[in-house]
């Protein structure tokens, strides 16, 4: 019942914009007895049978006149439907965030009507934009570096799709705004929303929350987690949900639970009352919902796309296939019950600002996740927007530029790629002639007082291999192929963990040293990236060619003219 109270005093106080469903349709419903929401879909006023339709507890289906009843306490405050195969719920004007979803305002007990409409597309063949960590804030210029890079690239990106007729969306993985600097700025979730509109973001926008889309000034209590989770719902609604796009059933999961536990020395912006802390879970309600979901889905051949922040599974080392899972032991065991009659699951994640893709059928051990590959997508912002306010490029932590990955659907067959913000998507890799690269951490002085603070960091004015070639492959999988030729001699390549040497020229020099930020505990470990390749050639001058070719046999390939000099900015 508190949960209830807290969500009614939320309802009305909250001020941020909404984006749903204000639809009313002229088709004719009446609640049945004991439903406290109903209402109905249609597409062009026809009624349209057996669309899914849930309160995040109960999960029903549209009749033959389209109409839906729920007995719901309304605990979470919205209802949602589940798009349909062959439809596309409606956005207004600029608003790219669909209308799938609509408010309660009513008590508990008092039946509302809320209707939603469809329009009808074949989007058996389209395209997915997967998006995580925008962190958008109103700081270090974010706001308009993500509309004239980010926004701008990859409008030209999907016009390639677009022109051809197929349908283009885009899926976050959370982590939209920044929840430290909500009050100090004055920029919120809500503000991210507005901003997608302003910015004329050119794809429909289906999210979910990551933790810094919790509002910080929520007091610590048992209910924490949900209740800083109300202006995310009074923006996007469900933190929880599913659609269908053609052939695909997409499902979008909180797996962040907020805590904001009190700690006193706790690093906070303005009105923040907590450590902002969180862990990687999934509530009860959204495993007993998931199991309801997934039971409409009857034809397992249905590839089943799930979007959460926080990493589900990721490999223990990444040299070797043995995977792990963040969620509790329990939840593990759930979670592949439910998924292990599907032929096909891909997991899309964030929070980390890296490339990863980890494979389950790598790790013979458990067979529980052979029909499982997870999507951990590098960083819109890359370091949360540092980088390009200093000056260079957008790069992300391990290196790799800031992106997006790049899902093609073409019935149920699924390929994918790494958009780089700043490249188009024929460029892959990066490569480093090592030589230069240690001529440059020699004669910098800035580097020689960063590592006077930071001494286990990799200095490469150490590197002791001559004529070495370090190639940085973003979004290296282990099925891809890596291929170094000197003179038409194939040279041989080793996989080694490495530090990015333009990382940290580009964000922890001028992070450290130019903003004073020296006492970071983080910043005296190695950041060592398990997509570093090394060849070795003969000669210092020579010209190598560098060839690779991705999961699907597309070939990505660079000459690479020797000396090679190397800066911030190298290509």
């Amino acid at each position: 019942m508190r949960r209830t109270l807290n969500l009614l005093i939320l309802l009305f106080t909250a001020v941020t914009v909404s984006a749903q469903s204000t639809f009313i349709s002229s088709l004719k419903a009446k609640p049945k007895k004991g439903a406290t929401i109903y209402g109905v879909v249609e597409c062009n006023g026809a009624p349209v049978e057996g669309v899914v339709v849930s309160d995040g507890y109960s999960v029903v289906k549209t009749d033959k006149h389209g109409v839906y009843n729920i007995a719901s306490q309304k605990q979470n405050g919205n209802v949602f439907i589940s798009i349909p195969r062959g439809y596309e719920a409606l956005t207004e004007g600029d608003d790219v965030v669909p209308q799938f979803w609509a408010e309660l305002s009513a008590e508990p007990q008092t039946a509302e009507r809320h209707d939603f409409a469809l329009k009808a597309v074949n989007n058996d063949n389209h395209i997915i934009v997967a998006v995580a960590d925008i962190h958008l804030a109103n700081r270090l210029n974010d706001v308009q570096t993500f509309r004239d890079s980010f926004v701008a690239n990859l409008t030209a990106e999907i016009e390639q799709y677009r022109s051809k007729g197929i349908p283009v969306y885009t899926l976050s993985m959370g982590d939209n705004s920044f929840d430290i600097y909500w009050y100090d700025y004055l920029y919120d979730i809500g503000d991210f929303r507005r901003t997608l509109a302003e910015v004329k973001y050119p794809t429909p926008f289906f999210n979910t929350m990551g933790n810094h889309d919790n509002d910080g000034a929520t007091p610590y209590d048992e209910n924490t987690d949900f209740n800083a989770a109300a202006k995310y719902r009074k923006a996007f609604g469900p933190t929880y949900y599913s659609f269908n796009l053609g052939k695909v059933h997409y499902i979008m999961l909180d797996d962040m639970v907020y805590l904001n536990e009190p700690l006193a020395n706790a690093k906070r912006g303005k009105g923040i009352v907590g450590a902002r802390n969180h862990t990687t879970a999934l509530t009860r309600e959204q495993i007993d919902w998931l199991a309801k979901d997934l039971a409409t889905v009857t034809d397992k051949t249905t590839p089943i796309v799930i979007g959460v922040h926080s990493p589900i599974f990721r490999y223990v080392d990444q040299m070797d296939g043995a995977v792990e899972c963040r969620l509790p032991a329990e939840q593990k065991a759930e979670l592949t019950v439910l998924l292990k009659d599907f032929s096909t699951v891909h997991i899309l994640s964030g929070h980390t600002h890296r490339n990863r893709c980890c494979y389950g059928y790598r790790d013979s051990a458990q067979p529980d996740i052979a029909n499982i590959t997870e999507h951990t997508i590098a960083a819109v912002s890359g370091t949360r927007w540092h980088t390009s306010a200093f000056g260079g490029p957008q790069i992300a932590v391990t290196g790799e530029p800031a992106g997006c990955k790049i899902f093609k659907i073409d019935n149920t067959d699924i390929e994918w790629y790494f958009k780089a913000t700043e490249f188009d998507a024929a460029t892959q890799f990066r490569c480093f002639d090592m030589n230069t690269v240690r001529d440059y951490f020699k004669s910098s002085g800035e580097l020689k007082v960063f590592f006077d603070h930071f001494p286990k960091r990799t200095n490469y004015a150490n590197f002791k291999k001559d004529n070495a070639i370090m190639i940085n492959v973003w979004d290296w999988a282990p099925d891809w192929k890596i291929k170094v030729t000197e003179n038409g001699k194939e040279l041989e390549i080793v996989r080694k963990k490495a530090e990015n040497p333009q990382y940290m020229l580009s964000y922890e020099v001028p992070k450290s040293l130019w903003m004073l930020d020296l006492g970071s505990e983080s910043r005296k470990k190695k950041v060592r990236h398990p997509h570093m390749f090394h060849a070795v050639a003969s000669s210092p001058t020579s010209t190598v060619e560098v060839t690779v070719t991705d999961s699907f046999g597309n070939i990505y390939h660079q000459t690479m003219e020797r000396p090679k000099p190397f800066s911030v900015n190298i290509e």
